[in-house]
């Protein structure tokens, strides 16, 4: 009985971390809001226990910090994070493209198409999400699930600290033409140069994001 008591237990956590999640990163929560476990648990409709637990586990991806008598708070936008965290997904990124390569010239028709869809959206919101999606499917077949939940678990927290829904594409033009740049490599079978070029873009993005958070925060 208590086994299956703490399965049930385990997976409130869980789901509770996953809203939670997805709030922050969706921009729901104001930088250094304090988090009150209160307030969310008679929200989701779940004890403060799952809650807690759900707040440790996203401190240790990046989201939130904990403060000494204070609880916790949503992590805000930080240019040092940026720095630190694009190299990172630079690496990861080009290491699973160059994997996925055999299988990408069948997805050279998505590829354009979403990037089509990002010359025409004005929303940033909907900017970051095209932007993020030509980025997932340039890396979808790489084989290595691994791979991709630890580009994932980045991505993340990247979109919590670099502003992404509220900056949107901050040189949108620049980037189209880095993507287009990449899918063409890709017709090429250059797989090694598209990733190289993939590891620029991300590399140029560096300046640009940090421009634009040293501009608006």
């Amino acid at each position: 009985m208590m086994h299956a008591d703490r399965i049930v237990l385990t997976r409130a956590r869980d789901d509770v971390r996953n809203v939670l999640r997805k709030l922050i990163v969706a921009g729901e929560f104001t930088a250094d809001e304090k988090l009150e476990e209160v307030t969310i648990a008679t929200r989701l409709g779940v004890s403060r226990t799952p809650v807690r637990e759900a707040l440790i586990a996203l401190e240790h991806e990046g989201l939130v910090r904990s403060r000494p008598n204070k609880g916790f708070a949503v992590v805000a936008a930080d240019a040092d994070l940026v720095r630190e965290s694009y190299p990172i997904l630079a690496a990861l990124e080009a290491a699973a493209l160059v994997l996925a390569g055999p299988h990408l010239r069948v997805a050279l028709p998505e590829l354009r198409a979403l990037d089509e869809k990002l010359a025409r959206a004005t929303r940033p919101g909907l900017q970051y999400e095209l932007d993020h999606a030509f980025h997932r499917r340039l890396i979808r077949d790489c084989g290595n699930q691994r791979l991709l939940d630890m580009i994932e678990a980045e991505r993340t927290r990247a979109q919590r600290f670099d502003g992404a829904h509220r900056r949107g594409m901050a040189d949108r033009d620049g980037s189209r033409a880095e993507h287009r740049a990449i899918v063409a490599a890709i017709a090429r079978k250059d797989f090694a140069g598209a990733a190289q070029t993939l590891t620029a873009h991300w590399t140029r993005g560096i300046a640009t994001v940090v421009g634009w958070l040293e501009r608006t925060t």
